[in-house]
């Protein structure tokens, strides 16, 4: 047990389970199936096992248990990447080249197009090819890339093709026309999805294997799966999608069943539901848990899908004008952050009573949908609390307008739009206009500074500065960078590879925590969220910043691991004086 209470494996016994019992989709259910006998063997047995070899016995099957059901969310959206990813490789003739033995050189790679020679533009070839080292696919050759030794990798280069260009991008908005009994789809769009569903591989069979590095199946089915789920959840049916409720073609679509036989075909091969017959299928263990948590990690990846559907054109004339249509991502950033505004604002109001600190101004900047400033009004009210909220898209303002219409967000709330993270002026004039003294004022954030775009170290500073000086309690919540070392050694135990890639893709930027060391592979980690608002002149209040798990399921004795994600809790500097330097 962990000094928190938690069960963990063993470093080698989890390495063991990482790259040799194989636990995507289907065959994750089989391994919580072996986990439950396991379970039952080991209580029949406590005779012979003694009460703490059972227990140890219950432990272990535990900590496979939550690493199965982490990998059911994690692994489906990188698959769905590097599936668009390497199929781009292969028209412009990449995966032939690392085939042959080529090193690939990012700052220097030419294709022939049309004839034409043309040279891929560094940048973002570099970020494609960090991906792939993360997920095992190629090799790292001092500023050069090959192709990965295992036989898995060749054999994925050799027969994965490019996307057809008749597969919908995004295919998720076809999938919640079909699911929607208001929507009709189109004849090309009905056939499209019977052509995707035709596309699912078969049920795994196979058991043993000796490395995590995805099949060409699992990579296809990562690709079919994410907008599946992500249509269903834009229908608003996954919440009615619990173990055990059986399906039919008819239930998904009544006016086309052959779409949902499609539909259903794909989460068959996935392993989230259970063929009872030729009419009927189950949503079984694995399935509820994907349906309740995989609509937030997915939608965010696929929010990026611009960038797939124009990723040939990226990688020849640079990222221009691809944007993120942020629209989209208001719901998955919600189901996403709704747990981490809690500690946020549960911190609050730890700091709150321990201090005697007192606040009449709450500001929620990247507001998606306003869930963090939700939970402040069901908490505090409005009588004695002004709250704000920004964001520098209308969509985003738009979608907590609506909700404040429908009395789930304060009456008194305004809105700052056009409102640019890392540009603080914006925010902080209209606060003044308003009336309102920013000092002592508290803002919290759900993954937004990561949105600065082009963001330096030093950039980073001045923007935390402006907040500082401006005298604003700063809560944020950030996804902790990795390393490509630590997305390797944990396998699918993250998401954050893809994450990674998405924020990299659209000029976006990742820090970790706190500093890390210098790793093994790829590019240093930027200077820390900790390290910029510290330099910036925040005072970081440990005792009010939480966690979520961290990413190795072993103890790591004298070696860092990361947390997934931190709720960040910053104060002023005047303001720590003021209220007593023993706070830290």
């Amino acid at each position: 047990m962990s000094s928190a209470g938690f069960a963990y494996l063993d470093r080698r016994a989890f390495e063991i389970f990482r790259d040799t019992i194989a636990h995507l989709f289907s065959m994750g259910t089989r391994v919580l199936t072996a986990c439950e006998t396991l379970k039952s063997a080991a209580a029949e047995h406590e005779d012979l096992l003694g009460v703490e070899g059972a227990e140890n016995v219950r432990r272990a099957c535990e900590v496979v248990r939550r690493a199965v059901q982490t990998a059911a969310i994690t692994a489906p959206p990188d698959l769905w990447l590097m599936r668009h990813i390497l199929g781009v490789h292969q028209e412009l003739g990449l995966g032939a080249r690392l085939l042959a033995g080529e090193a690939i050189d990012p700052q220097d790679c030419r294709v022939r197009v049309d004839g034409e020679e043309v040279l891929l533009d560094a940048e973002q070839l570099a970020i494609d090819l960090d991906f792939l080292l993360a997920r095992g696919i190629v090799e790292q050759y001092d500023e050069t890339f090959r192709i990965a030794g295992h036989p898995r990798v060749a054999a994925l280069l050799e027969q994965l093709n490019p996307i057809p260009g008749s597969h919908p991008i995004p295919a998720a908005m076809v999938w919640a026309k079909l699911f929607d009994a208001q929507k009709t789809l189109t004849p090309e769009e009905a056939r499209a999805l019977e052509t995707l569903g035709a596309s699912a591989p078969p049920r795994r069979v196979e058991v043993a294997q000796n490395h995590w590095i995805p099949t060409l199946d699992e990579v296809q089915l990562g690709y079919l799966l994410v907008p599946v789920v992500l249509g269903l959840r834009a229908a608003r049916r996954t919440k009615e999608l619990r173990e055990g409720v059986a399906l039919r073609p008819g239930d998904l679509s009544a006016d086309n069943k052959e779409g949902a036989r499609a539909a259903l075909n794909i989460l068959e091969s996935a392993g989230w539901v259970t063929r009872v017959d030729d009419a009927r299928w189950s949503v079984n263990a694995l399935g509820a848990r994907g349906f309740a948590r995989g609509p937030g990690p997915f939608g965010i990846i696929q929010t990026y899908h611009p960038y797939m559907a124009q990723a040939r054109e990226i990688l020849l004339h640079g990222r221009s004008n691809v944007w993120v249509r942020r629209g989209e991502n208001v719901g998955a950033s919600q189901d996403a952050n709704r747990k981490t505004f809690r500690l946020a604002n549960d911190a609050l109001d730890r700091f709150a009573a321990d201090t005697g600190f007192a606040y009449d101004v709450f500001i929620e900047h990247a507001i998606g949908r306003g869930e963090a400033t939700r939970q402040r009004f069901e908490r505090s009210g409005e009588d004695t609390i002004r709250y704000f909220g920004a964001d520098l898209e209308d969509a985003a303002i738009d979608a907590a307008v609506l909700e404040q219409q429908a009395g789930r967000l304060p009456k008194n709330m305004e809105f700052v739009r056009q409102a640019d993270i890392g540009k603080p002026g914006r925010l902080l004039d209209a606060l003044r206009a308003a009336g309102v003294s920013t000092q002592g004022a508290v803002m919290l954030v759900g993954n937004g500074f990561h949105e600065a775009r082009d963001q330096t170290d030093a950039s980073m500073v001045e923007i935390f500065k402006e907040y500082q000086d401006a005298g604003i309690v700063l809560l944020f919540t950030e996804e902790n960078a990795l390393s490509i070392d630590d997305l390797r050694a944990t396998a699918w135990n993250t998401y954050h590879a893809g994450f990674k890639y998405v924020h990299e893709k659209s000029g976006q930027c990742l820090r970790p925590a706190s500093p890390r060391p210098t790793p093994r592979l790829g590019a240093p980690l930027r200077a820390a969220w900790s390290e910029c608002a510290t330099r910036a002149g925040y005072v970081r209040m440990d005792a009010y910043a939480t966690r979520t798990r961290t990413i190795y399921p072993y103890a790591r004795p004298g070696r860092p691991n990361p947390s997934i994600s931190v709720n960040h809790f910053f104060v002023p500097r005047a303001l720590f004086e003021t209220l007593g330097s023993g706070l830290t």
